[in-house]
């Protein structure tokens, strides 16, 4: 588990130092150029054929290679008007609900630990979602770091039809920290 942890954190260092967002992906990036450059990628394998994303789209079918505390991750992703891409979610695979205080948690915990290695403290934490609170909401983001002054990268939980994931999405813009007075 520890060389595993090691390897991970190598992958997100070597994604950091190099000039995408996520590996070689930039945002602006078509979706044309997105889908050519995850196929080349060694961060992720496509999970369906080509012959089928024209019907699916890009999100959900390209999966990470590394996992964090044993869980997959899937990326999703959003495009700006001019249909250029301006959001990287990396979701990971669904879990029981009765998951969340223990699996999920601790997957939350290590994702906190290697992304505060690859880029500091984040800029703004909060402790572990209680279940509590889900009742209105489906995302709950819990750190945010600035990476680069260009982009913010957001780290949460979240529930949807009885399954508990977490999410570490990379924004293109700054996000403005909530602070209690």
């Amino acid at each position: 588990m520890k060389y595993f942890y090691l390897f991970l954190c190598c992958l997100l260092l070597i994604s950091a130092s190099q000039a995408g967002v996520y590996g070689e992906l930039e945002f602006g990036d078509s979706r044309e150029t997105v889908t050519k450059k995850l196929s080349q990628s060694p961060l992720v394998e496509q999970t369906i054929d080509n012959t089928y994303t024209a019907r699916t789209g890009l999100n959900g079918i390209f999966k990470c290679k590394g996992k964090i505390s044993e869980l997959t991750f899937h990326l999703y992703f959003n495009w700006d008007e001019q249909g250029g891409l301006n959001e990287i979610t990396l979701r990971s695979e669904g879990l029981d609900v009765d998951l969340y205080k223990t699996r999920l948690q601790r997957a939350w915990s290590d994702a906190e630990s290697l992304f505060s290695q690859v880029y500091q403290a984040p800029a703004q934490q909060a402790t572990y979602p209680a279940l509590s609170s889900f009742k209105e909401h489906k995302m709950m983001i819990s750190h945010v770091w600035g990476n680069k002054g260009k982009e913010t990268i957001l780290m949460g939980t979240g529930i949807d039809k009885n399954q508990c994931f977490l999410f570490i999405r990379y924004v293109r813009a700054q996000v403005e920290l909530q602070r209690e007075e």
